[in-house]
């Protein structure tokens, strides 16, 4: 599952939500089959890059997608990711 988002600093981006191969069929070339067809769309609807998230204790999966190019923001530029949850949101909205 993908969408597209935009960033203001690099332009359109293809967002990677979510992309699972079944253990049993892994190992035959699928993941990297979906990722080049993904990397395809991208390119063609003119995105700067694709972003995704990668659980830290999922090391198979960042070894993956760093063997295909994909760089670790928060390693290399601090990025750190948050969220305000529903709770949080409903407080804020009701403020003066």
């Amino acid at each position: 599952m993908y969408y597209f988002t935009y960033d203001p600093w690099i332009g359109k981006l293809l967002y990677l939500e979510d992309f699972y191969v079944m253990q049993e069929y892994r190992g035959f070339g699928i993941g990297s089959e979906i990722l080049r067809n993904l990397s395809h769309t991208a390119v063609k609807t003119r995105c700067s890059s694709m972003h995704f998230l990668v659980a830290e204790w999922n090391k198979p999966s960042i070894e993956f997608y760093k063997r295909r190019g994909a760089s670790d923001l928060s390693l290399e530029e601090g990025w750190r990711l948050f969220k305000i949850n529903k709770e949080a949101l409903l407080k804020m909205s009701v403020e003066e």
